[in-house]
């Protein structure tokens, strides 16, 4: 476990476990890179695998700046030079995902050997022209504004429900460890990342990532559609898609093994 200062001035968390060719995987909004512990432990024992806190979750400094996705994809880079790391196996679950496109946006692929990114949408919100976002096409701006002001007003009180859409399944006992990571973050800072991806169209981007890159989804998700998947897979070259059967928005925890899977049949290409 170990610390670095951005060229902004804030701490952020990383812990380098393993020896070998780099995994760096980033985790999603109001989670912390504990959702991965499974996949650092498996993977370690042949890559050297890396995991951060982003600014505002989890170890990392919170602060009342920088909460944009370019300023996330600066600090990426910044882990990544601070690190001295090339030819990376990059894995973003969700805002994870996010990242990795502002990544491509910003930096292209210079650095990147793989991409794996699980179940995520370039473009958030839907409109009459896109219906590929949230929700399986039902998220609006107008729903977007709605959902900050609640978080604004007492996080608890959209993240039960956004975690019982998420996951259906979820009884008391399942969501109260999710909630209890949910809620060690705070509003402001949950608000204006929710207002970053909202805001964000990565179409225009994806056929940047020239990488081998795997698109995984989950197969029930209820936050995106198989077909967000394929879509993803028809701009991105070199690109396949793996489902996580029987899989929600929470792959990643609901089935390790698989991601673990996924990761180290990506690795395969550093």
């Amino acid at each position: 476990m170990a610390f670095f200062t951005t060229s902004d001035g804030i701490k952020l968390f990383y812990d380098v476990k393993g020896e070998g060719k780099p995994i760096v995987l980033v985790h999603g909004w109001s989670q912390d890179s504990s959702v991965f512990q499974p996949q650092v432990e498996e993977l370690s024992k042949e890559y050297k695998v890396v995991v951060y806190d982003h600014r505002g979750h989890g170890k990392s400094d919170r602060p009342e700046f920088g909460l944009t996705l370019n300023r996330f994809a600066v600090d990426l880079r910044e882990l990544i030079e601070h690190l001295n790391l090339d030819k990376i196996l990059l894995g973003g679950w969700s805002m994870g995902a996010s990242t990795t496109f502002e990544y491509v946006k910003t930096y292209g692929v210079e650095k990147l050997a793989a991409v794996v990114l699980f179940d995520m949408t370039p473009k958030l919100l839907n409109d009459d022209e896109w219906k590929l976002g949230l929700w399986h096409g039902e998220y609006t701006l107008q729903a977007a504004l709605d959902d900050m002001t609640t978080m604004n007003n007492n996080l608890a009180d959209f993240m039960e429900p956004f975690l019982r859409r998420a996951v259906p399944y979820f009884t008391d006992e399942m969501i109260e460890p999710t909630m209890e990571m949910a809620l060690t973050n705070t509003p402001h800072i949950m608000t204006s990342m929710w207002l970053a991806m909202g805001y964000n169209d990565y179409r225009d981007i994806l056929q940047n990532i020239t990488v081998p890159t795997t698109i995984a989804h989950g197969a029930v998700s209820t936050l995106y559609s198989a077909e967000t998947a394929e879509y993803l897979n028809s701009k991105i070259p070199n690109s396949k898609v793996v489902a996580f059967e029987k899989c929600t928005h929470m792959l990643v925890m609901e089935n390790p093994e698989k991601a673990t899977e996924v990761l180290a049949e990506a690795a395969k290409e550093i």
